[in-house]
Formats: structure tokens, C-alpha cells, sequence
């Protein structure tokens, strides 16, 4: 029998890592995860039968003891800005630790000059992955179901609406709990090296549509308001969320790839992978409904 490798995951509190966790632990792999409180994510149900160590993904100088030992490297980049500077340094530290297989969590949409920081500095990790002498896997999903938890639920609570600056563009959105289980299997099966794997759910929906989905689903009508991206920048303000948070959102959404219908496409890469359909938007607002009504 194969034992199984040892995986670090950066990122395993996140909504990709901590799937990715459960899946990686119940196929029986070995499962180290940074944290900058290592004391409290030890008590953590969801990191039980995990190895907790201590890291900071902000500050990839605090991560070189955590590489040591790894096989396999899950890598969630974090969210701050000017965060390509930090995974270009993990990547080295991973590849000069001896990591065998580094999986990085990218994005559908990928390009140099994508005015997303994100879309643009997810390419630029690929390009040091890849040239890094690891083997590499890339897993470009598609935007999250889940994003409407992280930014629609008070306007659904308060409104019964949601905004967005993405016209009648359809996306093929997906649930961040396939994405985990992807991941999973990419780290514990062989063949996954030098591939990167476009991840959507089944259908490409419209923001309208998604509001009639998200109407059945809680019982009363939601409706879709389109913004500029301006607009919704400066919404995305005036709800809490730092002036370069809004930017980011609003260029991702609103000034390129998606806005132009970029992931109107769907894959069957989830299926593929997983040997089920990928869940759809139904599945995550029947299953997330009680959460919205709050």
C-alpha cells in the first residue's frame, strides 16, 4: 500500500483550504496547516486529526519551518495588497524546502494585464510556480457561490436585493466545497502534474437569474440591481469594506474578464474529477438559506 503523502495546506481555515482539509484527512493523507494562532486553530473542530503549526501567510519568512518534512504543498494565496510579492517568496521557500507537488489555488481568467489585481497576480504565481522545478497543478475556479455570503447578505437581509456591476453577464459560479474536494484528489492520485484544471459549476447564470434562484430559495422576491463598476465600488464602501477591497471587486467584477462574459463558460472538470455533478446554485441557496434570512 501507497502511504500517503504529507501535505501542508496555507490556507486551511479559508473556505477552499478548510474543504480541502476534511477531503485531504479522510483520504487518509498526513495534513499540516500554518496558523498565526496556533494554539486557538488547534481547538478547531474542522483542523481535528490535523498537525497545527505556526505561520503567518502574509509574511513567508515566518513559513520555513513548516515546509520542512512536506511532500506537498496546498497553497491559497493571501488577500492583502501587494500579496504577489509574498507568493512569489513562498513559492521559492517551498522549492528550495524540497516540496515535491505545489497546487495553487488561481482563477478562471488569468492574464498579465487584467486590471483585477487578483486575475493578474494569479497568473504571475503560475509563472513562478512553473518555473520553480516543482511539479505544479493549478486550480483556476471560476467566482464562489459563496461570495454572496461574504457580500450580499445584508443588502438580501435588509433590501431583499443584491448588487453587482456584471450587466446580463452570465457566470459559471461554484461552490467552494467542490473546489476543496478537487484539491484533495490532486494532492492523493497520481497524473495531476503540469495541468491546470478550469473548475465551474453547471450553468452559467445571470445576476437576475441568480436573484430568481435566491427568491425560491428564501421564500420572498430578491432583486438584482446592476452597477457601474464605479458604483459599485463605492456601495462596497459604504458598507464597511476598505477602499481597496472595493477596487479589487469592482475591477474583478466590473472592468474586465467577467464583466465581458469571460466565465460564461462551463467545464466538466468537477465531474470529471470527482465522478458527480458539481453542485449547483439551488444546492448552495437551499443548503445556505437560514444562514441569508439571518
Amino acid at each position: 500500500m501507497t502511504a500517503q503523502p504529507r501535505v501542508l495546506v496555507i490556507g486551511g481555515t479559508g473556505g477552499t483550504g478548510s474543504e480541502a482539509v476534511a477531503h485531504l484527512l479522510r483520504r487518509g493523507a498526513q495534513v499540516r496547516v500554518v496558523s498565526r494562532d496556533p494554539e486557538r486553530a488547534r481547538t478547531l473542530p474542522a483542523l481535528a486529526g490535523t498537525e497545527v503549526v505556526a505561520g503567518d501567510s502574509s509574511r513567508p519568512e515566518t513559513l520555513a519551518a513548516a515546509f520542512q518534512g512536506v511532500d506537498k504543498v496546498y497553497y491559497v494565496p493571501p488577500t492583502l495588497p501587494g500579496w504577489d510579492e509574498v507568493q512569489s517568496a513562498t513559492v521559492a521557500l517551498a522549492a528550495d524546502a524540497g516540496v515535491r507537488h505545489f497546487v495553487k489555488m488561481s482563477a478562471i481568467g488569468v492574464a498579465a494585464d487584467e486590471p483585477s489585481m487578483s486575475l493578474s497576480f494569479h497568473w504571475k504565481g503560475e509563472q513562478d510556480v512553473e518555473r520553480s522545478g516543482m511539479a505544479w497543478t493549478h486550480i483556476r475556479p471560476s467566482s464562489f457561490f459563496q461570495n454572496v455570503l461574504l457580500l450580499d447578505v445584508a443588502s438580501l437581509q435588509n433590501e431583499n436585493r443584491i448588487y453587482a456591476p456584471l450587466g446580463d453577464a452570465r457566470v459559471a459560479k461554484l461552490d467552494t466545497r467542490d473546489i476543496g474536494e478537487v484539491v484533495a484528489v490532486v494532492l492523493t492520485e497520481p497524473g495531476h502534474e503540469k495541468r491546470a484544471y478550469e473548475l465551474t459549476g453547471p450553468a452559467a447564470l445571470s445576476y437576475p437569474e441568480m436573484a430568481d434562484v435566491l427568491s425560491e430559495a428564501l421564500g420572498r422576491r430578491i432583486e438584482y440591481v446592476d452597477l457601474t463598476a464605479d458604483e459599485y465600488e463605492a456601495h462596497l464602501v459604504a458598507t464597511g469594506w476598505p477602499e481597496w477591497v472595493a477596487v479589487e471587486f469592482a475591477s474583478i467584477y466590473g472592468r474586465g474578464f467577467y464583466r465581458a462574459g469571460g466565465s460564461s463558460f462551463v467545464t466538466t472538470t468537477v465531474e470529471d474529477l470527482l465522478g458527480r455533478a458539481p453542485r449547483s446554485f439551488a444546492d448552495f441557496a437551499a443548503d445556505h438559506a437560514d444562514v441569508i434570512r439571518g
